[in-house]
């Protein structure tokens, strides 16, 4: 609203000076210029400075992750040690896929792991996508209650908790079976 109330009287100005144009001195013309090009290059640039951060903060995938921050701090956590344990699992794949190019002849015992390891990474990608997705329900069901003034995000949030805990375990537990057999 103020930018808008100093480019009226900023064009206010400007007419006043226009109409008066051969009474006033041509340097403050110049300087009158000067002032409206700079505070219109401001707006410009202020303009498209809200719009990129409108634009960034209206994504769901950014509002849905800043709920479950506020909101359960503890499975954001596990839902960041998920991602964490699918990057853990991706980068042991490419390291034998590295192997297996350096050692060929052994190729076969090589790609057993590496399929072990790309199952355990696609286990933990749907989980995480399941996970996500409900996430986004409970983001949904939050907000359908905020507007309707009920509660019943709590226990969604304890569920989706158990779930994350559950799948994290499952994981930890498959990750060390596939480590043990790496290691005979």
């Amino acid at each position: 609203m103020w930018i808008w109330l100093g480019l009226v009287l900023l064009i206010v100005i400007l007419l006043v000076v226009l109409i008066n144009w051969r009474k006033v001195p041509l340097i403050s013309l110049i300087i009158a210029g000067l002032i409206i090009g700079t505070y219109a290059t401001l707006i410009v640039i202020g303009g498209l400075h809200d719009w990129r951060n409108e634009s960034e903060s209206e994504r769901p995938e950014h509002v849905v992750m800043s709920f479950i921050q506020d909101m359960n701090p503890e499975l954001n956590q596990k839902m960041q040690k998920i991602q964490e344990e699918i990057a853990l699992a991706d980068n042991k794949i490419q390291q034998l896929q590295a192997l297996r190019k350096t050692f060929s002849n052994q190729s076969q015992m090589i790609d057993k792991k590496i399929n072990r390891w790309q199952t355990l990474e696609g286990q933990l990608n749907q989980v995480s996508a399941d996970i996500y997705d409900k996430v986004e329900r409970a983001y949904v069901i939050y907000k359908i209650d905020e507007i309707e003034g009920r509660n019943k995000f709590s226990v969604l949030s304890k569920e989706l908790l158990k779930e994350a805990n559950a799948v994290l375990a499952n994981a930890e537990a498959t990750k060390s079976t596939i480590e043990e057999q790496l290691d005979e």
